[in-house]
């Protein structure tokens, strides 16, 4: 219930004071669920996903959120996972047809440029097949970058690219190479849909 009253209040506000355009959600998956990943210039980005993408997100958060008193409280009842234990519960989840959502970058950008990806979610989509579906946020970080409290009411935009397909692992053992590669590849498409803007 708390998902959807927040995720149509930021929907509302994105909207009305942000200007807020979602371009290719033709691209999100029918007939399966998926990962979807994006970059992350600013705390705005969970909730402006949150927001534009009509379907319920689990997402991983890093543990240390959840210290904030409001915030933690707003992640326990969004049913968000905290980093570092959160692998196990996601491929639950993924397996059990949920969406789940993660920031490759590993945490706010702090100088709105695009950081190195971490393998999480090329880990997920070998565990389970599932596809990734990059998304590349653009304003967020005019909007509110890293140690702002008041964010400027500048136009926002989601771009939703096209699902990305790793073949499942069966191993125990994935290869790290093949990670890495993979994050690279979601790196560049992401990359190309920020720099078209």
């Amino acid at each position: 219930m708390w998902y959807s009253v927040f995720s149509w209040m930021f929907l509302f506000v994105f909207k009305c004071f942000f200007r807020l355009k979602v371009e290719g959600l033709e691209n999100l998956p029918q007939k399966s669920n998926f990962i979807i990943v994006s970059n992350h210039n600013s705390f705005l980005d969970p909730a402006l996903i949150m927001a534009a993408v009509r379907k319920k997100i689990y997402c991983i958060a890093l543990r240390d959120i959840y210290k904030m008193s409001w915030l933690g409280w707003f992640l326990q009842v969004t049913e968000t996972l905290p980093s570092g234990s959160s692998s196990p519960k996601a491929v639950d989840l993924l397996l059990k047809n949920k969406i789940v959502g993660l920031f490759p970058e590993g945490g706010v950008s702090r100088d709105g440029k695009l950081k190195e990806f971490r393998r999480g979610a090329a880990l997920l989509a070998l565990k389970t097949g599932r596809p990734i579906v990059p998304c590349a946020i653009i304003g967020t970080f005019q909007a509110l970058p890293f140690g702002s409290r008041i964010p400027r009411l500048t136009p926002l935009k989601l771009k939703i690219g096209k699902p990305v397909f790793f073949a499942k692992e069966f191993e125990e053992v994935i290869d790290d190479i093949y990670l890495q590669e993979g994050m690279h590849k979601l790196r560049n498409i992401i990359k190309g849909m920020l720099d078209a803007g």
